[in-house]
């Protein structure tokens, strides 16, 4: 690729610098100044603005006794509403996300794409992209399952998958396409008409994809009574309006999605972060919730958030909606009480109030201070069945509990879709954000639903990824057969029986020496040591 060929794809990624690459929570309405801030300080120039749900937010606090909270009843609605087909295969399941509509909607946005780009340039006649075709929809699928066989079999390079070197040589990309098929229609790639497309909307060139898989995740299953509300990043370091800087996260530069997802990690809606995009009078993340949540509110659930979301205002709001809201909170919140911020307390002890909405903010002592705000717990410790070292029971807030539990499902969607990610190092920004949605978010809900239907059956993320791969790219799975027992003469077995018997029983133990303070107690097998004892000639 020459060089002017090199500036119209980076021309064509869409790219520009933007001083919005900070995570816009300082720019909160709900924060408040602490008396150490400095008086110039960009915070003071921001206007407080309420909306007329947010009037007279003050509360009175009263000391905690549950009577002013609200109970709600859950109306289960989570059911399978499909009916699938007789065989339930694997890519039955990733076929409710990836729908044909969804592939011919690619299909049909790639030819354009490459039909307009090479009419805007003039091709030399060594050029690759003069052996350019258009691709019809089984070349679509095989180049997804491609992507997808990828993020299982790793290479350094995209090349390398198609090199005859012996180190890298394998015999089922060069079998399936190309290579340079499969780079052309990489480079490619698309999700809508640049020319067509409202240039004022951000996220233009994978709106339309977006909002059907968002269609597909909210009435494929409905959730539990308990989700939870957060961000993920996409790891995205080029040119970006809306590119992310999180210092807290792994990947510190990236896309960040909102998304909501029950206690088993299925994801039910995703939202992506754009740019300043709350309401006028709200926090980022009571817009978020709010948005997320729409569909699922005024049916008892309870929502779980960390503290970037979690307010006195946005509890009040999913109050009104039959819903409870439990979440960590910032100290530096607007609207909490002041005596619980600034009390005093030894390690173990909690203390909080409660106003006359039923909405409780409490703080807990551990190695740190803990600001937890609750529409649905008291300020009850209970045992959490683990022990210290020194063998004493671990007790915390029951609501800290339910907080991990809620919370675990959004980890555990991230823990899973981060396994053979086919996601790779690119300068177009939509390419990562598609991969990532299509390819680990879908495959990650269809793999749930699967072991929700197969729970005599269930399939680990790699064996999920394998199955759809050998479907899309049709290969031939091979079974894996146990090893054969070995056959040995009867006499060897009764001198192998006679050698077990005589093994030791294993004892584990603690030891009897002393150990130095807050170090935990040695142990080992009492049986074994006495043997290598008895051996060594130790006493």
């Amino acid at each position: 690729m020459d060089q002017k060929q090199i500036e119209d794809a980076l021309s064509d990624s869409d790219f520009s610098f933007s001083d919005e690459s900070i995570d816009d929570s300082d720019a909160d309405p709900l924060f408040q100044l602490s008396e150490s801030d400095d008086e110039s300080s960009d915070h003071e120039s921001l206007p407080v603005q309420l909306n007329a749900d947010n009037d007279n937010i003050s509360s009175n606090w009263y000391p905690v006794t549950g009577n002013y909270q609200k109970y709600f009843t859950y109306e289960n609605d989570c059911t399978l509403p499909i009916e699938l087909l007789a065989n339930n295969e694997p890519y039955d399941y990733f076929k409710l996300f990836l729908t044909d509509d969804i592939l011919n909607c690619m299909v049909l946005e790639t030819n354009r794409n490459a039909e307009q780009y090479l009419k805007s340039i003039r091709l030399s006649r060594s050029s690759r992209f003069r052996s350019w075709q258009p691709i019809v929809l089984e070349d679509m699928t095989k180049f997804i399952g491609l992507l997808l066989w990828m993020g299982v079999v790793k290479y350094p390079n995209i090349a390398d998958y198609w090199s005859k070197a012996e180190r890298y040589e394998n015999s089922v990309a060069p079998k399936i396409m190309s290579r340079n098929k499969f780079e052309l229609i990489l480079r490619f790639w698309h999700f809508a008409d640049n020319e067509t497309s409202d240039k004022s909307d951000r996220l233009y060139k994978i709106r339309n994809i977006l909002d059907k898989i968002n269609f597909n995740f909210e009435h494929l299953l409905t959730p539990g009574e308990i989700i939870a509300v957060d961000e993920s990043m996409i790891p995205f370091r080029g040119r970006l309006k809306f590119r992310q800087y999180i210092p807290s996260k792994r990947h510190k530069y990236g896309v960040k999605l909102f998304k909501i997802c029950d206690v088993n990690g299925f994801t039910y809606k995703i939202i992506i972060y754009e740019g300043k995009q709350s309401i006028s009078g709200q926090s980022l993340g009571e817009t978020i919730v709010l948005s997320l949540c729409e569909k699922y509110l005024e049916k008892g659930r309870t929502i779980v958030t960390d503290n970037f979301y979690t307010s006195v205002p946005l509890a009040k709001q999913l109050l009104n909606k039959k819903t409870h809201l439990v979440g960590t909170l910032r100290k530096n919140r607007r609207y909490l009480p002041k005596e619980v911020i600034t009390k005093k307390i030894k390690k173990g002890e909690i203390f909080g109030k409660e106003d006359d909405n039923g909405i409780v903010v409490s703080k807990f002592k551990d190695k740190r201070d803990i600001f937890l705000l609750s529409t649905r717990h008291k300020l009850d410790i209970v045992d959490t069945g683990k022990q210290s070292r020194k063998k004493e029971s671990i007790l915390k807030p029951d609501v800290i509990l339910f907080y991990n539990a809620g919370k675990a499902g959004i980890d555990l969607s991230d823990q899973l879709a981060s396994y053979s990610s086919p996601v790779r190092k690119s300068i177009r920004w939509y390419h990562k954000v598609m991969t990532e949605i299509l390819l680990n978010t879908s495959v990650i809900n269809a793999q749930i639903m699967h072991n929700i239907k197969h729970n005599d059956s269930k399939m680990n993320v790699k064996q999920f990824r394998e199955s759809l791969i050998d479907k899309m790219l049709d290969l031939k799975p091979t079974s894996r057969k146990l090893p054969q027992q070995m056959t040995t003469p009867n006499t060897l077995k009764s001198t192998g029986n006679q050698r077990r018997s005589a093994a030791p029983k294993h004892k584990i133990e603690e030891t009897e020496e002393k150990c130095p303070r807050n170090r935990k107690l040695r142990k080992r097998c009492s049986e074994c040591y006495k043997k290598i004892s008895q051996e060594k000639g130790f006493r």
